[in-house]
């Protein structure tokens, strides 16, 4: 026995106190390969699709349309659950995107920009280590995310009245925090459930973490960046 600053308790090694690191078993490690190739996929026809729509004066004439298009294709990729419905979603996403992104270089926010794909990368490798690594269970955190996103929806649609820049910055304050804990979150329970949900379904939702993640960055880089 050996006496503590804290009061009388038995010394206990090091080696006795370190918990053996979480593992994945090899159909989990075959899951993830899927969801994370497709998801990969997606971005890069998010990204192609996104140059486009930079270029075309449809998609800056045609939101409600786009966003239209956007949500038919989003329950589409829900029922029919493959692979060129995820593309034809992401594609009309990045589509969507680009005259957000033309609209902010135009206005001299490129670095913003930049800088957004920079910290959403890093947030993503981070989040996602964390969650594959971590021995906390985050299974939580699902109540609280859906709760914080839907009060993150009602302030989106009330500030489209107040068109205010301290609401806008608080929402996408917020957005960012939400939609990284949903990357750890849902990275956990791929991890821990594999093939509960086909492989084009969870790089779908994946995928919508990653984008709300970077146009959360995005509105708050340019708000800081703003000279309003």
């Amino acid at each position: 026995m050996s006496e503590s600053p804290f009061g009388h308790r038995p010394r206990v090694s090091v080696q006795a106190e370190v918990a053996p690191a979480p593992t994945v078993d090899a159909s989990a490690i075959d899951y993830l390969k899927q969801v994370y190739a497709l998801l990969a996929a997606s971005l890069l026809v998010a990204v192609a699709a996104g140059f486009v729509g930079m270029h075309t004066p449809f998609a800056f004439e045609h939101p409600i349309v786009l966003l239209l298009l956007e949500l038919g294709a989003f329950f589409l990729a829900l029922k029919v659950k493959n692979t060129p419905t995820l593309f034809l979603f992401t594609g009309i996403s990045g589509f969507a995107i680009g005259p957000i992104i033309a609209i902010y270089i135009g206005r001299g926010l490129s670095g913003a920009v930049g800088q957004a794909v920079f910290l959403t990368a890093a947030i993503f490798v981070g989040m996602t280590f964390y969650a594959m690594t971590t021995r906390r269970n985050l299974s939580m955190l699902g109540t609280f995310l859906f709760g914080g996103l839907v009060i993150l929806l009602v302030g989106s649609l009330l500030n489209l009245f107040f068109h205010s820049s301290a609401v806008t910055f608080a929402i996408s304050a917020a957005g960012a925090v939400i939609f990284s804990l949903y990357i750890a979150w849902e990275t956990q329970m791929l991890k821990e459930n594999p093939w509960a949900v086909t492989p084009q379904e969870a790089a779908l939702s994946m995928y919508l973490n990653v984008i709300n993640l970077f146009l959360s960055l995005l509105r708050l880089l340019g708000v800081l960046g703003s000279d309003d």
